[in-house]
């Protein structure tokens, strides 16, 4: 069939003249569109049972059979071989087989109503055991650090992906103009770098803001001296900008530039109050004790302003929660240097109200092998490890999936890194199959191509 057939020249100049229009209309309205905030609040896809989040990431590693997994199974074999019904599976270095069993030197209670079982490295946390969903059966296959919090932190273990902070600026925006939607605190430097906060391919403006533990919390956000008059400055930048945006139409990355200068100009007045501790009684100040339980103070306080997600790495200075070597004096110094901190930051959201739709998430890349690594350590083991959730529409006093006897495998209700993303998001009124960027031509994701999160009705109580 000829073209001629189907089209009469006449015909083909017509359609192509109103294709022209059209696009020439679509234009002008690009133009003309108002500059977009793209942290502006944006309604959730169905009702939330968490608006915020507090993630307490505990970077190493920490060992679920010495802190909310009890395997009382380890003490019969400890310091044997394992036995032959443990799954031979090899490690990235070693041979599970040629590791003797090691038991945990911590007791664990029975507390709160639920009876949960907690290490009693964690005494002020037990005292919030129903406050508590713990999960004892995470898992993934990744087994090296940098690809293990890429992953759970990006959903990918490898870089360049949206860290969920991120996703969750994109896909709701940030409840207040003079904050960032997404605020990142640590200790030390990550093993994959600061990129692991970062915005991937979205546009910049949903990067984590990171606020510095000694000095200004954030760098450059006072002008220099004989700046002049930065508010002049700033609308002339903004008219120029404005000029720039005429000639390219609608851009969302020249949008979030044009916000973000913005959101830095408001931040100079909004930030240093927020982080101001001193404007806290000295009760509350010492309920949560300096360190690691400053942090989850100033947390509270920058949820409490309408900061979407706030994360804390916590172990990020030398070895932190990687005990290859010692490893029950050092968990002894970690659950100590964090149970204070945790213990009142849930006890602060629950007295102001807060907890019910602030979700508070603790948890590292992995877990450790309940055998022993030299003397005295434990190796990576992402094959079954513990992480708990409290608030946020979650309901406390319930554990969910176990390992098996020796604490190594998820055999009950495994719980993979993309089904836990998909359940956080569900819970802050997100599906995690329409939360998409098209990038390089396909519609990425936080949880890649993966993900259910069936466990969401579960958490809530709901069945």
């Amino acid at each position: 069939m000829s073209i001629d057939s189907v089209f009469s020249r006449r015909d083909w100049l017509r359609t192509c003249g109103m294709g022209g229009g059209m696009l020439a209309l679509q234009q002008l309205l690009a133009r003309d569109a108002p500059v977009v905030n793209p942290l502006a609040p944006k309604p959730p896809y169905f009702a939330p049972k968490a608006k915020r989040v507090i993630w307490l990431f505990m970077h190493g590693g920490p060992s679920q059979v010495d802190t909310f997994d009890p395997k009382p199974a380890l003490k019969k074999y400890d310091g044997k071989k394992p036995p032959d019904s443990m799954p031979n599976l090899k490690l990235q270095f070693t041979e599970v087989r040629k590791q003797k069993l090691m038991a945990s030197q911590f007791n664990f209670s029975r507390c709160g109503a639920s009876g949960i079982e907690i290490s009693d490295g964690f005494k002020h946390l037990q005292n919030h055991a129903d406050d508590l969903a713990v999960i004892r059966s995470c898992h993934h296959e990744v087994f090296n650090h940098t690809p293990g919090i890429w992953l759970m932190n990006t959903g990918h273990d490898r870089m360049g992906r949206p860290s969920m902070g991120s996703w969750l600026s994109y896909g709701l925006g940030c409840e207040t103009d003079n904050l960032p939607g997404y605020v990142v605190m640590n200790d030390g430097g990550l093993k994959p770098g600061t990129g692991v906060w970062g915005n991937g391919f979205l546009p910049a403006v949903y990067q984590g803001t990171k606020l510095n533990a000694t000095g200004a919390p954030i760098p450059n956000l006072q002008p220099a001296k004989g700046f002049g008059d930065q508010r002049r400055m700033l609308d002339y930048v903004r008219k120029l900008n404005g000029q720039h945006r005429e000639q390219r139409g609608f851009d969302p990355e020249l949008d979030a530039r044009i916000a973000s200068y913005e959101l830095a100009y408001r931040m100079q007045m909004a930030a240093p109050k927020a982080v101001d501790l001193s404007r806290e009684s000295k009760a509350t100040r010492e309920k949560y004790g300096g360190g690691f339980g400053e942090q989850c103070l100033t947390a509270r306080r920058l949820v409490e302003r309408g900061v979407r997600m706030v994360q804390i790495y916590n172990g990020c200075g030398g070895d932190g929660w990687d005990t290859h070597g010692n490893n029950h004096d050092r968990h002894v110094t970690l659950m100590h240097g964090v149970d204070r901190g945790c213990a009142a930051l849930l006890s602060d959201l629950k007295a102001r109200g807060m907890l019910e739709d602030t979700l508070v998430i603790w948890g590292g890349e992995f877990g450790r092998t309940p055998t022993t690594e030299g003397n005295n350590g434990r190796d990576h083991s992402p094959y079954g490890f513990s992480m708990w959730l409290a608030g946020g529409g979650v309901q406390g006093g319930q554990v969910i999936g176990a390992t098996d006897e020796l604490g190594f495998r998820a055999v009950e209700d495994p719980l993979h890194a993309h089904d836990l993303h998909a359940t956080l998001l569900k819970l802050l009124g997100i599906d995690h199959e329409s939360l998409t960027w098209k990038h390089q031509g396909l519609e990425r994701r936080l949880t890649d191509l993966f993900g259910h999160h069936d466990l969401a009705d579960r958490l809530t109580g709901r069945t």
